[in-house]
């Protein structure tokens, strides 16, 4: 499964949204934004797998088209499991 994030700027904020998964988060940074809705994502992975449904662990996610790695590194909750 490919997930993508649709990034758009409402009122000096930013919605992530990835419609995969219908998740969605806000923050008033892009930046920020692509931060929180990639945490969310493997809280998302974490449960899932804690919960023993087999998930299948992403590498890159496209944001408004472009690749970008996931950075496992700054959730605070990610453990070895989701490497």
């Amino acid at each position: 499964m490919k997930l993508s994030i649709k990034l758009i700027e409402n009122n000096n904020e930013f919605i992530a949204t990835c419609p995969e998964l219908d998740i969605s988060c806000y923050a008033t940074s892009k930046h920020e934004a692509i931060k929180r809705i990639q945490n969310i994502l493997f809280f998302y992975m974490q449960s899932a797998q804690e919960l023993g449904f087999s998930v299948e662990n992403f590498e890159t996610i496209d944001v408004d088209g472009k690749h970008y790695l996931l950075r496992y590194d700054i959730c605070p909750t990610t453990n070895s499991t989701l490497h």
